[in-house]
């Protein structure tokens, strides 16, 4: 038994059963420093224990024999860690040629050597079962000792045992008990005995009366009184002679539990969390169906399955790939197609995610080449990474098709997400009317939730579809989407345009639902911007004013909310703040808006400071070439300041961006005039 920190529960801690797997990890300890420090106590533990159970002078002769015939073929094993360092020791024996026994869960604790003595020699893994927690190892010497013989036959209850390992890093320690039981355990044969095992003793041998192996140390219940167990002899013998075993079905049973119970679980990144814990010991056991499943097409195909419904896309794709190479089959390429999705999905480097999506696609086309007829779910994958690289035509036929396969069997998740597939295609195709039509489809039949119309409408805002941006955002906030649907789709609506009460009802919904939100204050500083501005257009200035001011507060470098409140001073004709804010807007936008600099010009006009007016309309009327009220108004200010010539001039411009203008009479009467 490897040394461990932390003593076990149940036997399911101490041997490869469902969660052992995790506990083995912190086996990994070294006791030596105890021993260094407390030998005294040690010794007189021994020195106790011998008094209070002394052996018959016969027990005592068969003991001498056995030690004497058996513990020179008992190795000391040592794991070394990546950092060159001694972490853990335990058990093994010697057999036959140079292979020595231990468990699978030592020879994996690091890199192995035997202590033959005079030295560590290291030690390669020949072959091991994972499920009984055999290990077969060789050495590059030669072995001097007797090779310790397997039992025929499995000991009864009753039967006299020896033990004989390294507990605790005292080397080739000896004790003697019975047989209790042969019992099984999670679908495991093990032997249950009295003889002592402690830790170090992991993989060192349990000999009969006439000194033949009939089992091997693997653990040991810390809670109870002599109840130890071992892997029966046949399990060695087996391993012998066919080397690595088929994987034992009953591991699933184990993976089957874990998964079920980390459906239960709250998910945490805290490393010490239950989820966390239960996620490593399945990742653990869908590691070892991998080690051992060999080249058995059944078992692979489990062990991918598993793996791809647990997200471990690395295992998955280890194994789904030697699984495509031993038995191809539709399955086995779609499973393949499904964890390399998995991978990409979450891959940076965008070299290796387009290499990952091109062998996604390889495999999923042989999915549905090899299928008669393809299924569902192979359609399904197939489209799935065709819409990932772009390929969104092909990518909705075959949604369609996994679509059509579905309803055929009735499968209502796969029939879900086929239609989803269909209307991301449609957008990406600018067929919206098409998914429109397929979203209020899955609206009516309470299928569709507020994230399929705001992903919706975000696919479809960008090209300039801003009602039905709109009409999809309000959909998604009505569903109980998050808040901000509300206000998106008051942007929306804003700029759509003739949509005032449509924005107001959004805005002010999003307000309603958004105060006091954590990280709300932009949004909420956009809600109030939306309806100053439509209030600004109706002529309600002072509620406007309040809404500017809001905004402004909310996002103090918004232009647009100091915009809004310049444009609210000038309806209540507070010329002078409205100077100041128009500033401030013009200020935060960097001076590129056209439209800014025109309300600033507004401001100074009407304080009648004709050299300011007309620097800020000169500058709208640069930056929005086409726009005639800025040319109209630096005319105005030029003929304020009896600049006739450059009046006419400006005039002339105004009635070029506006040929059509009604008032062009009057203009070009003002034109004959001014030109006298």
């Amino acid at each position: 038994m490897l040394p461990s920190p932390q003593a076990s529960a149940s036997p399911r801690l101490e041997y490869p059963l469902a969660i052992w797997f995790a506990a083995k990890e912190n086996a990994m300890k070294s006791r030596f420093a105890f021993l260094r420090r407390n030998w005294q106590w040690v010794v007189l533990g021994l020195c106790v224990v011998s008094l209070l159970f002394p052996l018959s002078a016969q027990d005592s002769d068969l003991g001498r024999t056995i030690y004497a015939n058996c513990a020179k073929s008992v190795f000391v094993l040592y794991a070394q860690s990546p950092a060159g360092e001694f972490v853990a020791q335990g058990s093994g024996f010697w057999v036959t040629g140079k292979k020595i026994v231990t468990n699978e869960h030592v020879a994996h604790a690091g890199k192995i050597y035997v202590d033959v003595g005079s030295a560590r020699v290291p030690a390669k893994i020949l072959s091991v079962d994972v499920y009984n927690d055999l290990a077969i190892l060789t050495v590059d010497i030669e072995i001097t000792a007797k090779p310790l013989a397997l039992a025929d036959s499995t000991p009864s209850p009753g039967d006299p045992v020896f033990a004989i390992g390294n507990p605790e890093g005292l080397e080739r320690s000896i004790s003697e008990g019975v047989v209790s039981a042969a019992r099984e355990i999670d679908h495991r044969e093990l032997l249950q005995l009295t003889a002592s095992i402690s830790h170090g003793s992991s993989g060192g041998p349990i000999v009969n009366v006439k000194g033949q192996v009939v089992g091997v140390a693997v653990g040991f219940l810390p809670s109870g009184q002599s109840l130890n167990f071992a892997v029966p002899a046949a399990k060695v013998a087996a391993l012998l002679k066919s080397g690595s075993p088929k994987l034992d079905l009953g591991l699933f049973d184990q993976i089957d539990s874990l998964q079920a119970l980390l459906k239960q679980e709250t998910y945490s990144a805290d490393p010490d969390s239950p989820w966390q814990k239960t996620e490593e010991q399945l990742k653990s056991l869908l590691q070892k169906g991998l080690e051992t499943a060999g080249n058995n097409d059944s078992v692979l195909l489990r062990v991918a399955r598993a793996a791809k419904d647990n997200w471990e896309a690395d295992i998955g794709i280890n194994t789904a790939e030697r699984l495509v190479a031993i038995k191809p089959s539709s399955e086995a390429h779609t499973i393949f197609a499904q964890v390399l999705t998995q991978k990409y999905m979450f891959v940076q480097d965008d070299s290796e995610k387009e290499k990952l999506m091109s062998q996604t696609e390889k495999e999923a086309r042989l999915a549905v080449s090899t299928a008669r007829p393809p299924s569902a779910e192979t359609y399904f994958v197939l489209a799935n990474v065709l819409e990932d690289r772009g390929s969104a035509k092909e990518a909705r036929s075959d949604f369609g098709l996994a679509l059509s396969a579905a309803e055929k069997v009735s499968d209502s998740a796969l029939q879900l997400s086929s239609t989803r597939g269909l209307i991301r295609t449609s957008d990406a195709l600018k067929e919206v009317n098409e998914s429109d039509r397929l979203l209020e489809a899955l609206d009516r039949d309470g299928n569709a939730t507020a994230w399929d119309w705001s992903s919706h409408a975000d696919r479809i805002r960008g090209d300039g579809l801003f009602q039905q941006a709109g009409n999809a955002y309000r959909r998604a906030a009505e569903l109980k989407g998050p808040y901000s649907n509300w206000c998106s789709a008051a942007l929306q609506f804003s700029a759509a345009g003739r949509q005032e009460e449509s924005v107001l009802f959004c805005a002010r919904k999003c307000i309603a639902e958004g105060t006091g939100e954590k990280g709300s204050e932009g949004i909420l500083g956009d809600a109030h911007q939306e309806i100053a501005s439509v209030l600004n257009a109706r002529g309600v200035y002072t509620e406007a004013l309040n809404h500017a001011k809001e905004a402004t507060i909310l996002t103090p470098n918004d232009p647009s909310a100091y915009d809004d409140m310049a444009t609210a001073l000038i309806g209540l004709r507070r010329f002078d703040e409205a100077v100041n804010a128009a500033q401030q807007a013009v200020r935060l936008s960097d001076g590129k808006y056209g439209f800014m600099h025109f309300r600033l010009g507004s401001a100074y006009f009407s304080l009648e400071n004709w050299d300011f007016a007309l620097q800020s309309f000169e500058k709208a009327a640069e930056l929005s070439p086409e726009e005639p009220a800025s040319a109209y108004n630096v005319a105005l200010c030029h003929s304020k300041l009896r600049h006739w010539g450059d009046a006419v001039r400006w005039y002339r411009e105004y009635l070029k961006r506006n040929p059509s203008a009604d008032d062009k009479a009057q203009v070009l009467e003002t034109i004959r005039v001014l030109s006298q």
